[in-house]
């Protein structure tokens, strides 16, 4: 009897664990966290769309931020959260969904590449070549359009 006490108390134990992991894995991280103030900032927003049956694709780049535009960006990443995936560490940073609008995001420091993000109007982004889910990414999409055109 005491050793099925004990196997109970261990399975309870295990699966508590377990748990525990698993909510510290799928938590809320900050998108500010992505981004520092010392790096170089380069965005790329593509507007994909089809017209007279042929797909289309508008792109706007921004080498050049100004002070003001900076700060925009750092707002509204102080705003936002992402979280992992269930497919998240075995993701190759490919987007299979890239919906109508994308930022391609890249910091710099140093010149040297840092990070490089991409955010889908599809509630999916790719950070370093892992996908995790960003939800209201359209919202956002639209505020850093606002925001630096």
């Amino acid at each position: 009897m005491k050793k099925l006490h004990y196997k109970i108390l261990v399975t309870v134990i295990v699966i508590a664990i377990l748990a525990g992991v698993f909510f510290l894995y799928l938590r809320p991280m900050e998108m500010s966290d992505l981004l520092n103030k010392d790096q170089t900032i380069l965005i790329t927003f593509t507007e994909l769309y089809v017209q007279n049956g042929e797909a289309n694709m508008d792109t706007e780049s921004y080498n050049d931020l100004t002070e003001e535009q900076r700060e925009n960006i750092f707002g509204l990443f102080d705003q936002y959260t992402y979280r992992r995936s269930f497919f998240t560490l075995i993701s190759d940073g490919s987007l299979t969904d890239l919906g109508d609008d994308l930022i391609n995001i890249y910091l710099y420091e140093n010149d040297q590449l840092v990070r490089s993000i991409v955010i889908s109007s599809t509630d999916r982004m790719s950070v370093n070549d892992k996908v995790y889910v960003l939800k209201n990414s359209s919202r956002l999409i639209e505020e850093m359009k606002k925001g630096i055109c």
